[in-house]
């Protein structure tokens, strides 16, 4: 993972209005070209249920942010970013010894390049994370058409109106006019952070990095899925034992916009069962 100063993210930290006594928040991390605001039901699930929930913005995509002119978007230097963060949380004030390795670790969910953060991440500090969640997302080669539409964008230099409600259209299907302008803000983010984070999206993971995460791993999707196919997500998960999948009927690419009960509900089962790892 990057060693380099890397900047803060803007993480918002949502506190439960009856705390169910579950000391391991959930950190959302969104995917290419999106935001917070995609996070929103299912975060409010989460909160129902007693749950802290982080929602991170990965770095440049908060609105009116500016990163350092020597950062290089990637996904090693997201993760890093990430990383950061939740070390700032355990940080021990002056004159106290730091917490033990692991007492801080939180439950990563990622949606789809999110998700390749969220491993690389899992992947390079174990100790921050208690489980792994991936969602609309596993680690295999891009779909091709996706890649080809965004390379064609990334040469024109911006993206088209056309090409925004064609993708828009894959990762939701029809949507209403007022959350078709919410949910399409992300595509606002400064195009040079749009363009190296789509190179980044495309490029994936390094292969070694699946096979030295040591969380427990879930993966959600949606048997709609335009982006990745469900056959995709089955043959990640069955190459260990220590990954499951939880399929949501009829739902698309963005299955936590889409049937945020259900993912909460998943996520829950999965966070109640494999934390904290038996003695």
């Amino acid at each position: 993972m990057a060693d380099s100063v890397v900047p803060l993210p803007f993480v918002n930290i949502l506190t439960p209005a009856i705390p169910a006594g579950q000391p391991v928040p959930a950190v959302l991390i969104h995917g290419w070209a999106s935001g917070s605001v995609y996070w929103e039901p299912l975060a409010r699930k989460l909160l129902d249920a007693g749950r802290e929930v982080w929602i991170v913005d990965l770095p440049g995509y908060h609105p009116g942010e500016e990163l350092p002119p020597d950062f290089e978007w990637t996904l090693d230097s997201a993760a890093a970013s990430v990383a950061a963060a939740l070390d700032a949380r355990s940080a021990a004030p002056a004159g106290r010894s730091p917490a033990p390795a692991g007492r801080d670790a939180v439950h990563l969910v990622g949606h789809s390049m999110g998700g390749s953060v969220s491993l690389t991440l899992a992947a390079a500090r174990p100790d921050l994370v208690a489980s792994l969640t991936l969602v609309g997302m596993a680690p295999v080669p891009q779909n091709q058409g996706f890649k080809t539409v965004l390379s064609s964008q990334l040469d024109q230099g911006f993206f088209d109106s056309g090409t925004i409600a064609k993708l828009m259209n894959a990762w939701y299907g029809e949507l209403p006019a007022a959350d078709m302008a919410r949910l399409s803000a992300g595509f606002n983010t400064p195009f040079p952070v749009l363009s190296a984070s789509a190179v980044a999206a495309m490029s994936g993971v390094e292969p070694s990095v699946p096979g030295r995460v040591r969380a427990p791993l879930l993966v959600i999707a949606g048997t709609g899925d335009q982006v990745r196919p469900m056959e995709q997500m089955r043959a990640f998960v069955a190459e260990s034992p220590d990954r499951q999948l939880q399929a949501i009927p009829g739902a698309g690419h963005n299955v936590h916009w889409e049937q945020p009960e259900q993912c909460a509900q998943a996520l829950t089962e999965f966070w109640e069962t494999s934390w904290p790892p038996p003695a």
